[in-house]
């Protein structure tokens, strides 16, 4: 199938690289850049090299006039100037990627080095999960670009650009492996980008800058409310309170209380050696409880007791302070017997004449009877 679409191609290339503007690098701030025609540059690099570097680099037919799907892993901050100047080291090698582009297909790192001849120069551009041939860039953006040297050799790196010039950069000498350098989107169109070494050229990388409006991100207005209570801790608690932040202290924990406030109805909770340990409760028994009283039998859903005194029905209250009973003295015989008498016999006895002498209880009536005869 490749083969059959490889005339299309190749004749797709060559037409873009004759009508369209081309290129925009300017990533290595070196001042022996090139500035060549396209004439120049079909001069340097043969035909059938240029034609076959732009094959099945999985670009579309039309520059990109936005993100898409395939937008470049970029930056809006430029690199250090250090970093411009020269090929960093790449650590694919020790940190490999997930995937790489390699002969119309993404390959997974183990498959890719197994693939890939290491004798040929590669030339990759950085997207989110892999490194591969065609990506979009905003203008204005930087990513990176990953080179394979087969072999010590000077560098050069070519781009096209949009406007139909071609720029050549000369990168230096270094040694055989994998580096990485930044490219900058200076101008909106499709760029192309290849390297030449000692062992050739090297696929090409088609990058689709697109304008880019940048509008400013609005903040939101700042909730002093939220802004409070995010400066809670484990040490403080803060609350929003007529107007102003408030911060109070926590208590110290208390790991005794905070145990034996884990009891519930179903768990006893309590601190132990250190350590809260807690126990589920027995579940509830009416009958054991009601029949706990042997007087008491658990009958029909109710204790049932028996034997117990009824209660006493309410009466009158006493009254705590009564009213005293009348005096009422014993009878004395003794003491009632009048003067001039005496008591005995159990009776009071009399002698003699006199007023006022009363014999009514000793006999005094028989006497006076006797005395008047």
């Amino acid at each position: 199938m490749k083969a059959a679409y490889l005339p299309i191609r190749i004749a797709i290339a060559t037409l873009l690289l004759c009508s369209i503007s081309l290129g925009g690098l300017d990533q290595s701030g070196n001042s022996g850049a090139e500035n060549l025609s396209i004439s120049e540059f079909n001069a340097l690099i043969p035909a059938g090299n240029l034609e076959s570097s732009f094959v099945d680099t999985s670009a579309p037919l039309a520059t990109s006039g936005d993100a898409g799907t395939e937008v470049a892993a970029y930056t809006d901050q430029a690199p250090p100037i250090a970093d411009l100047k020269t090929l960093m080291p790449s650590a694919v090698l020790t940190n490999p990627p997930r995937y790489m582009y390699y002969n119309g297909d993404y390959l997974a790192w183990n498959d890719f080095s197994n693939t890939f001849p290491t004798n040929s120069p590669g030339l990759w551009i950085e997207r989110a999960v892999s490194w591969t041939l065609y990506a979009t860039l905003p203008f204005g953006g930087w990513t990176r670009e990953l080179i394979y040297v087969p072999q010590a050799s000077p560098v050069t790196m070519y781009e096209i650009y949009p406007s139909g010039y071609v720029m050549g950069y000369s990168l230096g000498l270094v040694q055989s492996g994998y580096y990485y350098i930044w490219y900058y989107a200076d101008a909106p169109g499709r760029h192309r980008n290849l390297i030449a070494t000692n062992s050739g050229y090297s696929n090409a990388v088609i990058i689709d800058v697109y304008s880019s409006i940048i509008r400013p991100v609005p903040k939101p207005t700042p909730d002093p409310r939220k802004e409070c209570e995010a400066r809670s801790s484990d040490t403080q608690t803060c609350e929003w309170r007529d107007g102003s932040c408030q911060c109070y202290m926590k208590p110290a924990p208390n790991p005794v209380a905070d145990c034996e406030a884990r009891s519930t109805d179903v768990q006893t909770c309590e601190w132990s050696d250190g350590r809260c340990q807690c126990y589920m409760k027995p579940a509830p028994n009416p009958v054991a409880d009601c029949e706990s009283n042997p007087l008491c039998d658990y009958v029909g859903g109710q204790c049932l007791c028996r034997g117990l005194d009824p209660e006493p029905m309410p009466g009158p209250v006493p009254n705590p302070n009564p009213e005293p009973e009348p005096f009422n003295p014993a009878p004395n015989p003794v003491a009632d017997c009048p003067d001039g008498c005496y008591y005995a016999n159990e009776r009071c006895n009399c002698m003699g004449l006199g007023e006022g002498n009363d014999y009514s209880n000793n006999g005094g009536s028989d006497l006076a009877t006797d005395n008047a005869v």
